[in-house]
């Protein structure tokens, strides 16, 4: 199966996820900020509840593989049976659409040139002694991935911590975003996520039977070549940084990019450089989210994500009218940034568009018009009733808790707007967001979404009296109390690989 992503509603057909790992169980207070944690979490129990994630996703996916993992859940009781869903496990369920990072890392460490150099790469990077260079490479792929991932190195006295781990891999929606039949690897802007970001650029490239991605169809975005020439000031305003958190494939022909955190200014123009002049992508529209570089809202993921064509759910502390520019203009689109960098601290958020003109006599790679929004909610509403068809007065935006002061903001840190779509109409989010849900939940101001928490759900998904496939205006709850900890939601937890195109028919 190809992969392709045209929007956030259609159905998915294959995922890459990566269940919680050791390395996140060695986190300590003095490495939090550093390592972008913002407290120890108890790991048996988030893999407990992110294993009521895989579920879902394999009842949704993979049936066949949801049957294989419940009648090895039956006959294997005890904490251990959690095991079964990482892929070092003898009884992984080993799915080829629900995709584990470790699984398919250890695939490509098969191959000997990409072990040699991956490892080299990995231990370059963390100033590794040559000895430890060696006892990698002497290890069976599985356990190379593990290692490569946790820090972990397997040795006659149980364990040896060799290098950081990287925690917060189990946000796979960061390292990489499929945008149509194209990958735009990630930049990170941290060094506790570039090892994600190493591994995730091999995995693109060299999986070529779970990825199928040729050369030309991975897209990487750095800075010039002369980069490192600059002045330190001059390099800052230049620097690229790229997570998938801030990309949106929201529509067949428009691209939502954040500047966030995480994803600098410089790093939205090259996208917009680099997509527009991809004919075959058939762009036509980029809307730029500038918002505060504040840690509560690292991306734009976590301030807003789509649930059906016509709903969204979003944080209300953005929910400011900014002043309108009244009519498009058509100049140099990187004047428009300069100047204007959320990441000094400006609290404002700015909504832009820029688009390609209709005239026939455009020249590709030219100045594009643009035009500014007044709010947010302007550029959601817009991409109902412009990119969905939808009536104006038939969008809905849900807020985090109703926008009811101080639970919008409490709710917000705990991923109450970063939900994954399922499908259209059926969203993943945590339990712990009480008025949120009861904001989905309102008949009469809501969506009037049917509420049922995972832990319901699936005994009736494993005994056959409910098909995942079949819910509708429906809001799945996964247990989240150490999930919510590590400062990320399902769609954080998610990088759809594959979704179905949106029909009119589905109307």
């Amino acid at each position: 199966m190809e992969n392709y992503v045209a929007n956030e509603l259609g159905k998915i057909k294959k995922i890459l996820i990566h269940s919680p790992d050791d390395g996140i169980g060695k986190i300590i207070p003095s490495k939090f900020k550093e390592w972008l944690y913002d407290d120890t979490v108890h790991l048996q129990k988030m893999r407990a509840e992110y294993n009521e994630y895989i579920q879902l996703l394999l009842y949704f996916i993979d049936p066949d593989k949801a049957e294989y993992v419940q009648k090895h859940l039956a006959t294997h009781q005890g904490e251990k049976q959690f095991e079964v869903f990482k892929p070092d496990h003898a009884n992984y369920f080993n799915s080829d659409k629900v995709i584990d990072v470790q699984k398919a890392l250890s695939d490509i460490l098969e191959q000997e040139l990409v072990k040699i150099r991956l490892v080299s790469a990995i231990c370059a990077i963390e100033s590794c002694h040559q000895q430890i260079q060696q006892q990698l490479e002497k290890l069976k792929p599985i356990q190379l991935a593990n290692a490569l991932i946790t820090g972990i190195l397997p040795n006659s006295e149980g364990e040896k911590f060799i290098f950081p781990p990287v925690p917060n891999l189990v946000f796979t929606r960061d390292i990489g975003i499929t945008i149509k039949d194209h990958v735009l690897l990630s930049k990170s802007a941290t060094q506790a996520r570039k090892r994600d970001s190493l591994i995730a650029k091999y995995i693109y490239f060299y999986h070529s039977s779970l990825f199928a991605n040729t050369p030309e169809n991975i897209i990487e975005i750095s800075e010039e070549d002369d980069f490192f020439l600059e002045d330190e000031s001059i390099q800052k305003e230049k620097m690229i940084s790229i997570e998938g958190g801030d990309v949106m494939m929201i529509a067949p022909r428009h691209l939502i990019v954040g500047c966030s955190e995480r994803t600098t200014q410089s790093a939205a123009d090259a996208i917009i450089h680099k997509l527009f002049s991809l004919p075959t992508l058939k762009i036509e529209k980029i809307s730029v989210v500038q918002i505060p570089a504040v840690r509560a809202q690292m991306h734009i993921d976590t301030i807003f994500t789509q649930i059906k064509r016509n709903a969204w759910v979003m944080y209300g502390g953005y929910s400011q009218v900014v002043e309108q520019q009244k009519q498009a203009q058509k100049r140099d689109y990187t004047t428009i940034f300069k100047g204007k960098s959320n990441q000094n601290g400006n609290d404002r958020l700015r909504v832009f568009q820029f688009y390609k003109p209709k005239s026939a006599k455009y020249i590709q790679g030219q100045d594009y018009f643009y035009k500014e929004f007044p709010s947010l909610e302007d550029l959601l509403v817009n991409v109902s009733t412009e990119d969905f068809g939808m009536a104006e007065s038939s969008v809905k935006i849900i807020y985090s808790a109703n926008k009811e002061f101080p639970y919008d903001q409490r709710e917000q840190w705990t991923d109450s707007c970063n939900l994954l779509a399922l499908q259209e109409g059926l969203v993943i989010g945590y339990d712990r967001n009480d008025k949120t849900i009861a904001a989905f939940a309102d008949k009469k101001e809501g969506l009037g979404f049917t509420i049922i928490h995972a832990q319901d759900l699936i005994p009736k998904l494993q005994d056959g009296t409910v098909n995942i496939q079949d819910l509708t205006d429906t809001l799945i709850l996964l247990s989240s109390s150490e999930l919510s900890r590590a400062r990320g939601g399902s769609h954080c937890m998610s990088n759809a690989l594959f979704r179905a195109e949106l029909k009119n028919d589905e109307l």
